[in-house]
């Protein structure tokens, strides 16, 4: 059965469209949400030509085209995605990854209860699922054909994949932080900024599922801007709460 969340979330898909592999497990993913969920879904695409219009029309998702030669920027896509949000809880999420229903409506209850500022739904055990699992998730929308010890652990204290806000928070803490590039610690800078900024951050149970995929330049190996993004991390680790406050009240996209 279908929940209705259209009045209290939104999820928030940045993507770029780099192998058959990402498009595939976006179908895979957004047909997934579909499925469960009558929900809003809002698409930021960064490149050089729109690849992701038709997909966007097809599963019902409202898509937002940057165009840019520019390396691929999540953070910045992700803030695209919520400036166009309305409601008062928006997801994170990443374009491949899929999470048992319960999950979500837990997590969107628990910031609406004023009970969390943000939620990661799962457990922090984040599975790689191989190929071989795909057609029976296609098929049943439904993971418990998933065998977890066939499946790569790839982070048993994960904090990326799925995250999800209290909207007004989220823009109070600074959003996501765009001065990242590509994919590579991001996810521990935007946990160690809302723990510092006295957020309430709750976890749920049970796994996070990744549809696996083949890794091309958006992927955290190949990404050449990762030293950099390391030395972003540390600096906004090793401000103090008065100076992070001061530093996030500077952001162009928080203004």
């Amino acid at each position: 059965m279908k929940t209705d969340l259209s009045d209290k979330l939104t999820i928030l898909i940045a993507a770029k469209a780099d192998s058959e592999d990402r498009l595939t497990n976006l179908k895979i993913t957004l047909d997934y949400i579909n499925f469960h969920f009558n929900v809003p879904i809002i698409l930021s695409e960064q490149d050089t030509e729109p690849k992701l219009e038709q997909i966007c029309k097809e599963k019902n998702v409202h898509h937002i085209f940057s165009q840019t030669s520019e390396f691929f920027n999540r953070q910045r896509g992700v803030n695209i995605c919520a400036r166009a949000a309305k409601t008062p809880v928006v997801a994170h999420y990443d374009a491949d990854i899929l999470l048992k229903p319960q999950q979500i409506i837990g997590a969107v209850k628990a910031i609406l209860d004023k009970s969390a500022d943000l939620v990661y739904p799962y457990d922090g055990h984040f599975y790689d699922v191989p190929k071989i699992y795909h057609p029976k998730i296609v098929e049943t929308k439904n993971l418990n054909c998933v065998n977890l010890e066939k499946c790569n652990l790839f982070n048993p204290h994960s904090v990326g994949g799925v995250v999800i806000f209290n909207r007004k928070h989220y823009w109070k803490c600074g959003g996501a932080n765009e001065n990242f590039k590509g994919l590579g610690y991001e996810d521990n800078e935007i946990n160690g900024r809302f723990k510092k900024l006295d957020s309430k951050i709750v976890r749920t149970q049970w796994p996070l599922y990744h549809l696996t995929h083949e890794r091309k330049d958006t992927s955290f190996n190949y990404n050449p801007h990762l030293e950099l993004n390391k030395e972003e991390l540390f600096r906004i680790q090793s401000l103090s709460k008065e100076q992070l406050l001061t530093e996030v009240s500077s952001w162009d996209w928080v203004k």
